[in-house]
């Protein structure tokens, strides 16, 4: 455990990956070595699990560990480099940032909705209800769903900062992350429900409906990122 010593600052997690990536590259953790459970590098590092799931995916993209689905986290057979990408937005940047946003845009389209973006909706509906009778609704559809609320609100300006965030969700940082945490057809079911729900409300012109099945949705994802279960 002496390899690590805590963190305090911000971009918590790209210092947790820099430190356990240079334990790596130095030989203290070789290939085949299990590295210390997320819990203990919590408090090895004296953080919450937020950054400590964000440092470990970033390091399981930049290849240097694999992750065994309950069985922890090993180091590979790595090839050394120098400039290791790591995503300048964090994930728990990101939701906090869609936290803010995304309830007041869907009010708002529940409010501004007019016949064009109601056929729109409708129609990314039909197609989110086929999806979520096999599985997961595809990404191109939540995509397609979050663009058109936007669309929907009324307001250019809204529109291009949820671009922005979108933007951001492209990283593989997030879609990594966000996969590990929500890959259960239990999470996966209510996911989709969740945004069934929230069309539904604002084709109905729920505004308040809406703001709050959407602050609940985010909210349910926040606690998954930050969730204790092992």
């Amino acid at each position: 455990m002496a390899a690590f010593s805590p963190v305090m600052s911000n971009k918590l997690y790209i210092q947790i990956h820099n430190q356990i990536r240079e334990a790596i590259l130095n030989g203290t953790y070789k290939p085949g070595d299990k590295l210390p459970s997320e819990k203990e590098l919590c408090q090895i590092f004296n953080v919450s699990r937020v950054p400590v799931r964000e440092a470990l995916c970033a390091l399981e993209l930049n290849g240097l560990v694999d992750s065994v689905q309950g069985g922890g986290v090993y180091v590979r057979n790595w090839q050394k480099s120098e400039d290791d990408p790591l995503p300048q937005i964090e994930p728990e940047e990101i939701i906090r940032v869609r936290m803010l946003l995304e309830p007041a845009i869907v009010r708002q389209a529940a409010h501004n909705l007019d016949e064009e973006s109601r056929k729109e909706l409708e129609a990314i509906l039909v197609t989110m209800r086929k999806e979520s009778a096999n599985g997961p609704i595809s990404r191109a559809t939540d995509n397609a769903f979050y663009w058109a609320v936007g669309k929907a609100c009324g307001s250019p300006l809204c529109s291009s900062i949820m671009e922005i965030v979108f933007k951001a969700m492209d990283q593989t940082l997030w879609s990594l992350l966000a996969g590990k945490i929500l890959s259960t057809k239990k999470s996966t079911d209510r996911i989709n429900r969740e945004h069934i729900k929230i069309a539904e409300a604002i084709l109905a012109g729920q505004e308040e409906e809406a703001e709050k099945l959407m602050a609940e949705h985010l909210e349910q994802f926040h606690e998954a990122i930050q969730g204790e279960e092992e």
